[in-house]
Formats: C-alpha cells, structure tokens, sequence
C-alpha cells in the first residue's frame, strides 16, 4: 500500500514482492530438503499412449501383410458342383458360395444342380437340403470334378440331408 508521501509500508508476516516472484528475505531451505518435484503425468501419459500407438499400428501393419501374403499363395479357384435329387416336391436348399457367401432358395425343383467357383478365402463347401410336410427322400450331393466330397439322403416330413467337407483337399 503507498502512504500519501510516496513512501512503502511494510505489512506484518507478509513478504514483500520481488520482481523475479522470489522473497529475498526467505530463509533458506534447511539441509537435507528436497524441493518436490514437478508434476510430469501429462507428459508420462502422453508418451505412454504414442508407444502403445506405434505397437498396434505395427501389428496391425505385419498382420496385414500376411493377409496380403496368404491371398497370394491361396489355394487356386475350384468349381464345385452341388446336387439335390430326391422324390419331394418343396425343397428348402442351402449352401455356400465364394469366400463362404450364404445363398438359398426355396421351394427348389427336383433334380437341382447349382456349380460355384470357390477360392481365395474358403475352400469350405457345404450343402444342406430340407423337405417340406409333404416329405419324401431328399439326397445332397457335392462333387468337385467327378470326385464326390460329401453325400447323404434323409427322408420324411421336414427331413434334411447336409453335406459339408473341404475343396481344397483334392
């Protein structure tokens, strides 16, 4: 506080400012004080994230270069041929097409025959066919050239008959 004259009061128990934020008046520290250090969490965590960054980031780079491989050197595109004979009228057929695509169709005529070329992804292949309430025998079959990979008849009311097996196993 400045008094009319110009002159500076000193108040009791508090340091008088200094330019550079320090009170020269302060007693020193006594021996053996350690200063506590800066807070330096912000800076800990921000490099603890970019390391964990830069690790999926790298996994993440390798595990795509040996997808890329894998597609390269993947088994080489097959036709495969599904068959469906049987005596009943409504035939409910399901199979897998390339990279394991689900199709199906309903109310399937009988013989039915369906040839999908299958690579790359999967060398799955599988078949089911269902027979309505009339029933009746229903038979799947799954060929890959004149080799069959799966066969089985089933009959009566909601019969179904599922043919499964690998094209890759030539």
């Amino acid at each position: 506080m400045t008094d009319p004259s110009g002159d500076q009061r000193e108040h009791p128990g508090q340091p008088q400012g200094h330019p550079l934020g320090q009170n020269p008046l302060a007693e020193p520290p006594p021996p053996g004080y350690r200063r506590s250090p800066r807070v330096r969490w912000p800076w800990l965590l921000g490099g603890l994230v970019s390391v964990v960054l830069c690790l999926v980031g790298g996994c993440l780079a390798v595990v795509a270069g040996v997808a890329d491989e894998a597609d390269e050197v993947s088994v080489p595109e097959t036709t495969v041929t599904y068959q469906v004979e049987g005596t009943g009228s409504d035939v409910s057929i399901t199979y897998l097409g390339r990279d394991l695509g689900m199709a199906r169709e309903t109310v399937a005529t009988m013989p039915w025959r369906k040839e999908v070329t299958i690579g790359g992804f999967g060398t799955v292949v599988s078949l089911t066919a269902n027979n309505d309430a009339d029933g009746g025998v229903v038979t799947c079959r799954i060929l890959i050239g004149d080799r069959v990979v799966a066969e089985q008849t089933s009959s009566g009311p909601y019969a179904s008959a599922g043919c499964s097996g690998d094209a890759g196993g030539e």
